[in-house]
């Protein structure tokens, strides 16, 4: 039996189971979606990824890891003599709400496919929510804004902007900031993580004024010329900083008009997860980027766990598939495949609030190459543990340097140990 599913991947294994659109119509699959094969059931996995537009990068490699991971599951299942099998069909996003729309309801109507791994942004969980939703399709997404944190069919085993924006506001207080000039991305993600960012460190005693901009325009000199006179009428001394929400082509380009500007450049800069990818350094980014971040002494936050023979096996995987390193966000995503697959394993391929319940329990046993997944009542990852990285230049090798550790359960940050965390 064939049984055609997009879904979103996770790592693990559990093997003791044998806004945006609104008035979304409810729609029938492409008939055929299910055939019999002699003692075989063949189950296709649906990626939704961004491998273009602003965040292509980014997308490329979580595609890659939840390929692996779907390896990976296959090769577990036959070594356990299952009749189990998962292939992998994947659309391209572009980082759009429209792309992410059109994605899950081509691989659902031409397909059949009903449960989805991925997509990787907030904009894009906008897009697909409604059509999700009406249709009962579960999607187990690795990232969104607070703004989704609903009792519905998509999961968000990864960060949420409520678990990450409290400790970074901590860290820069601690660090004796108490003036800080935002720029952030005017989206459902970027808008929501700078407003709990801003009543945290507001509460703590500290002052906050921010600037929002457009997504997806050709230039931002305007906005971090903006940005430059907060900061400037900050007093740009030891205690004004810089807290930014930007991605890839946004991110670059703001870079590029903050290195060549003379305030801009004194100050430090603080970022979150999305401020920790390869495209900002050397040699993918510009000579002069990855100095200006070393310059500002560009700081943020990535979720981390221990180091485990999981992540090992799966970082040693994803070199010899791509040739780069792994990331913290395809080792996110190869254990959301792996969660996925799990329960659908579990269900015997149904999908629906048969499958929604699944992933639930799944998630609740499930310690992957990231760590533990635990989810809240709607979905969402119910704690994390982070690193904080910074950016360094070491023999003109460009690095993110990790360089403290922060505790989700006791709320503390302690010295980074080499060789402890992923």
């Amino acid at each position: 039996m064939q049984i055609k599913v997009i879904a979103l991947f996770v790592i693990g294994l559990v093997l003791g189971f044998g806004l945006g659109y609104s008035a979304m119509p409810l729609l029938a699959p492409s008939p055929g979606a299910t055939t019999t094969t002699t003692g075989k059931t063949e189950i296709t996995i649906g990626g939704l990824f961004c491998t273009s537009g602003d965040a292509a990068a980014y997308g490329q490699d979580i595609q890659a890891s939840a390929q692996i991971a779907i390896d990976d599951l296959n090769t577990y299942l036959q070594s356990e003599g299952s009749n189990y099998h998962f292939t992998l069909v994947s659309e391209d996003t572009a980082d759009t709400a429209e792309g992410s729309l059109k994605g899950i309801t081509d691989l659902y109507q031409t397909k059949g496919i009903t449960a989805f791994v991925g997509p990787g942004n907030s904009v894009e969980v906008g897009g697909l929510k409604a059509f999700s939703d009406a249709n009962k399709l579960v999607v187990v997404a690795i990232s969104s804004s607070d703004e989704y944190r609903i009792n519905d069919y998509i999961f968000r085993p990864f960060v949420i902007n409520g678990l990450t924006a409290p400790p970074i506001a901590d860290l820069i207080y601690a660090e004796g900031y108490r003036k800080v000039g935002g720029l952030y991305r005017d989206d459902s993600f970027g808008t929501d993580l700078f407003n709990i960012f801003a009543q945290e460190f507001q509460r703590l005693g500290g002052t906050v004024q921010g600037v929002k901009y457009t997504i997806n325009l050709p230039d931002y000199a305007s906005e971090v010329a903006q940005l430059s006179s907060i900061i400037s009428g900050f007093g740009a001394d030891d205690k004004t900083a810089v807290f930014h929400v930007t991605f890839e082509a946004d991110g670059l380009n703001i870079y590029g008009h903050a290195s060549t500007d003379p305030v801009l450049s004194k100050v430090k800069w603080f970022g979150t997860t999305d401020s920790m990818r390869d495209a900002f350094l050397p040699p993918k980014a510009p000579t002069a980027i990855g100095d200006f971040l070393v310059k500002v002494d560009s700081t943020g936050l990535f979720p981390t766990s221990p180091v485990n023979p999981t992540y090992q096996k799966f970082a040693a995987e994803y070199k010899a598939k791509t040739g780069n390193a792994a990331t913290g966000w395809g080792s996110n995503m190869y254990d959301l495949a792996w969660i996925l697959g799990l329960a659908l394993v579990h269900t015997g391929g149904k999908t629906g609030d048969v499958l929604k319940t699944a992933v639930y329990e799944v998630t609740t046993h499930y310690i992957g190459s990231s760590g533990w997944k635990l989810v809240d009542q709607n979905g969402d990852l119910a704690v994390a543990d982070f690193g904080v990285w910074h950016v360094t230049n070491q023999g003109g090798q460009y690095k993110y340097d990790f360089i403290k550790y922060y505790s989700g359960t006791s709320g503390q940050f302690t010295p980074w140990i080499s060789g402890k965390y992923t």
